[in-house]
């Protein structure tokens, strides 16, 4: 309904004269009747007074007259916005499309390199001992880390080689060809060395080792125990200062088997319920004393019960 004809039918529930409505408001009867036939609007300030005397407000008078403008912008809102999660829709649906496509675009790619391999190299040269490690893709031998002793680094120019057999080659010869020595092993030997248990008490046990490894491999007389205690591995404090061992070093026979008696009455006493491993020293059979920061330990689990 326009504003004009709400203003007549508002008037007349109320049951009022144009001139009466006027007088209310501070207009003539004539202005009323303008309004009335549409010729004319009132303007703010009378709005106000209409809403007061006709008992409506302002929002509901001009209802009529502002509805298809609210409506029409409503109508484009909501096209615009359906417009926008459109466009946002396809583009995402795109970028998805676009990872995934470039994801098995890599896999299709990609060479199977297979795993990491790390390894060291021990070596003596003109009295001096000097050690270095590569980690090696195992497939390709491409080297992705290095380090140790940067001795060989200094004179051999080893950051220049693509090939971690090359590098291992190359540090040998040079090491060779000086009257020197070199042996080489992967860092983790557990997985060439494994160490079963057997007559497991409180103070010893007979540990029995399988070795596969190509090196000759001697096993010192060293050894400590570690205890399984809140989440991480600790050593077992030692009780006393004397290591209770049966022999100075070990090989294995010709099967690649060793047995020995481990007996830690002196260093540890009783171990108390819990989980434990028992960790040894490696050397190897080469005029080469490794330091403690060099050596190589491999180690077995074991369970003590009440």
């Amino acid at each position: 309904m326009e504003l004009g004809k709400k203003i007549l039918e508002l008037r007349k529930k109320k049951g009022l004269s144009q001139e009466q409505l006027g007088d209310r408001i501070g207009v003539t009867r004539q202005t009323i009747s303008n309004w009335e036939l549409g010729e004319t609007s009132p303007n703010t300030e009378q709005l106000k007074l209409l809403s007061k005397e006709l008992n409506i407000s302002i929002d509901e008078l001009l209802d009529n007259d502002i509805k298809d403008i609210l409506v029409e912008k409503v109508s484009n809102m909501e096209k615009l916005a359906g417009l926008i999660l459109k466009i946002i829709k396809w583009s995402l649906i795109i970028g998805i499309g676009g990872f995934v496509l470039m994801i098995a675009l890599r896999i299709l790619v990609k060479r199977d390199t297979g795993r990491a391999i790390e390894e060291s190299i021990y070596c003596k040269i003109y009295g001096e001992e000097h050690s270095y490690n590569v980690t090696y893709e195992e497939l390709t031998g491409r080297p992705i880390g290095s380090g140790g002793d940067p001795y060989f680094d200094d004179i051999l120019d080893l950051y220049k080689y693509d090939d971690a057999h090359q590098i291992f080659n190359v540090i040998n010869d040079y090491v060779k060809k000086n009257g020197g020595t070199c042996v080489k092993v992967a860092d983790n030997l557990n997985d060439v060395v494994t160490m079963e248990i057997n007559d497991l008490t409180k103070t010893s046990m007979k540990l029995i080792i399988h070795d596969t490894s190509p090196n000759r491999i001697v096993y010192g007389s060293d050894f400590y125990l570690e205890k399984f205690d809140n989440g991480e591995w600790t050593k077992v404090r030692e009780t006393g200062e004397n290591y209770a061992f049966n022999d100075m070093a070990y090989y294995v026979d010709e099967h690649g088997i060793l047995e020995m008696k481990q007996d830690w009455t002196y260093m540890y006493g009783e171990l108390s319920k819990g989980r434990y491993r028992i960790v040894k020293g490696v050397f190897f059979d080469m005029d080469i004393p490794i330091s403690d920061e060099d050596k190589i330990n491999i180690w077995q689990e074991f369970e003590i019960e009440e």
